[in-house]
Parts: C-alpha cells; structure tokens; sequence
C-alpha cells in the first residue's frame, strides 16, 4: 500500500495491448504532472493474461500492475478497484488519450460535494459517416437523454461499492450500465453526474478499423432479436460481435 493515501485511482484494463498502452500512458503522465500533487495519482494497468509485452510496457511507464485471469472486462474493472486505494476511482480504456488538466477536474468536481461522479467527453481518433452515425445512435442519445457520456468516468469508491461494482455477468457494456446506476444513484441522493465540457479522451477507432465503419450499427439489430442487453452476458456473442472473435 502506498505510504500516502492517493487521491485518484486510474484503472486501465488491458488485454494484448501493446501496441496502444506506451501512448496512453505518457498521456496519463503528462495530466499527473500538470496535477497540483502528481504523487497522489495511482495509475493501476489491470493485466487480462495477456500474452505480449503489456505488462512490461505498463511497468515502464511507472504504474502498478495487477493481473485478472478472468476473461470479463467487468471482472477486469472490479479487480482494478479491488487493488488501489484511492479516494476517487476513475477508469479509462488502454487506447485513450486523455486530456492534461483531467485530474484537476476530476478533483474539483469531486471536492464540491455537488457530484456523484462524472465523466469527459470522447472522440474518435478520425471520423466517417459510418462512424458519425453510429454516434448519433449511440453517444449522442446517451448524453441527451440519459446526462451521461463515455470517455474517462469516475466517482468516488464509497459510491462504486454502494452500487456494487461492475455487473460481471456482463462480457462488454459493462461501463454503460455502470454509468446509468450511478446517475439514478446521485438522483436519489440529489447529487448531479457531471460532464467536463473541457476535458477530452480520444479513443481509438481500431474496431471500425477491423471490421468496418458500419459494422456496430447494421448488427444493432442482432443485438435486439438476441434479447437486448441479455446478449450482453454471452460471452460467445460479445466474442462475435464487440471483441476479436479469436479471443
């Protein structure tokens, strides 16, 4: 355990990422350093038995490594959280950027007691018509209709164990129905979800990239017939339509 206790706990799980993690992770350094306390910022890369240069590669950009053997993003989550000890838990993908000022607005955010937690905006690392569409039916409702959005998202880890962690039933959309608990919690509790205008995370578009720009929206309709977010909790379907099917 850390001889301080650390503000923020960023969790980052990741599977055969080589390839992606050196570059976020410089950008998790650079937004520690423009943190009023970098030492207080907890960078956990949650290992999922991956079989390249992961790990080594987290190790060198100085953040914490722990190992998941359970192939379950949720269970990827849960073990990040499970292993740090920050005040505020906050969770970003192996291949984002991040922002420079995100920690000082996390905690700001945080401090004023006015939140539940929060999240940035997200962007594609480039933009099509069929990437522009499948945001107009999928980020784009989610921030109209529900007042949350995808990116990096955080809430303080007394609020993560009230709700009880990610749903391990679930093989992907985890984050998403996360992110709905947690908005009905801070109605309840009279506490807002706050998206941070100004702060960014760039997400890779290497799924499009592999299986096409408008692969995610013609097959909305799979996801539909295979019962909605119940097709969430089969592995096999999440292997054939969200992940890399050799996995």
């Amino acid at each position: 355990m850390p001889t301080a206790e650390p503000h923020i706990s960023l969790i980052v799980p990741a599977y055969n990422e080589e390839n992606y993690l050196a570059r976020t992770l410089q950008g998790v350094n650079q937004a520690k350093e423009a943190y009023r306390d970098p030492s207080s910022i907890e960078v956990v890369v949650v290992n999922n038995m991956s079989t390249d240069r992961t790990e080594l590669v987290a190790r060198s950009h100085g953040a914490q490594v722990l190992v998941e053997e359970k192939r379950c993003i949720a269970a990827v989550r849960n073990r990040g959280v499970r292993g740090s000890f920050g005040r505020i838990v906050a969770f970003l993908d192996a291949d984002s950027l991040v922002s420079r000022n995100v920690f000082n607005a996390i905690q700001e955010t945080m401090m004023s007691g006015k939140y539940i937690g929060g999240s940035t905006n997200v962007k594609l690392d480039r933009m099509s018509v069929g990437l522009f569409a499948t945001m107009c039916l999928t980020v784009f409702p989610a921030r109209l209709l529900f007042g949350v959005s995808g990116g990096l998202f955080f809430t303080e880890r007394s609020t993560f164990h009230e709700l009880g962690g990610f749903d391990e039933r679930s093989y992907c959309a985890e984050d998403s129905a996360f992110l709905l608990a947690l908005r009905k919690h801070g109605r309840r509790l009279r506490r807002g979800f706050r998206v941070l205008k100004n702060e960014v995370t760039i997400t890779s578009s290497r799924s499009f990239d592999r299986f096409g720009d408008w692969y995610y929206l013609l097959n909305l309709p799979r996801i539909l017939l295979h019962g909605g977010s119940r097709a969430f909790q089969s592995r096999e379907f999440c292997n054939r339509y969200w992940y890399n099917p050799d996995r």
